[in-house]
């Protein structure tokens, strides 16, 4: 049988806003970042320290160019909100 990889949920070229909230001690802080989808990927989670099992456990991640040209990493997890501001050029 072979496997094949998953469609990515958000197309490269897609602009898209994602909002985060990040806990710092008693504060919630609110995080936006727009840009335009490089790609989606997954990132092992964890150090040297786990040995094989970081082959395994992975985190979805969105990478995205800013209007400045910045290359950001984005972390995904549940709480994350994203939305599609404009559809990939065809």
């Amino acid at each position: 049988m072979r496997l094949t990889p998953p469609q990515p949920r958000y197309p490269q070229g897609s602009r898209v806003r994602v909002t985060q909230f990040v806990r710092v001690a008693h504060r919630r802080w609110k995080i936006t970042i727009e840009g335009v989808v490089e790609r989606e990927g997954k990132r092992p989670v964890g150090g040297i320290e786990m040995g094989g099992k970081a082959s395994y456990t992975q985190q979805p991640t969105l990478t995205l160019r800013r209007d400045d040209g910045e290359l950001v990493e984005v972390a995904l997890d549940e709480q994350t909100k994203i939305e599609v501001t404009a559809a990939a050029p065809a």
